[in-house]
Parts: structure tokens; sequence; C-alpha cells
């Protein structure tokens, strides 16, 4: 699915750019582009914390 219209790119090729990626300029730029109109950036974003969040893996929570 395209996530970035104006750049034409889609969820997969967003996915594979923002997985270490500290912030959207990174994934734009490791993709070869630039944002353009800006609807997508919020989630581009959500890609960058959804991955950080699978890197850190499930968080165990302590019984207290």
């Amino acid at each position: 699915m395209y996530i970035c219209i104006c750049n034409a790119l889609k969820d997969k090729e967003l996915a594979a750019a923002s997985g270490d990626a500290r912030t959207v300029a990174d994934v734009f730029r490791r993709c070869g582009r630039r944002p353009q109109c800006g609807k997508c950036l919020p989630d581009v974003a959500q890609m960058i914390e959804d991955a950080r969040d699978l890197e850190s893996g499930p968080q165990s929570i302590a019984a207290e």
C-alpha cells in the first residue's frame, strides 16, 4: 500500500528503511527521497516507533 503518494513510497519500502532510523528525515534519506506535502509524516513516524518497539521486545511487567 502506498504511504507517501508524492514520492510513490510503499509501506514495505518505508518499513525496511525505518529499521534503525531515528527521524523521519532519515527514512526518506535512505529511500533517496524528500518529504513533499507532509501528509505521510505521522505515518512514517509511527513506523519508526513500531520498529523501536519490536527491537526492544516485549516488556515484562513486575508484579507488585
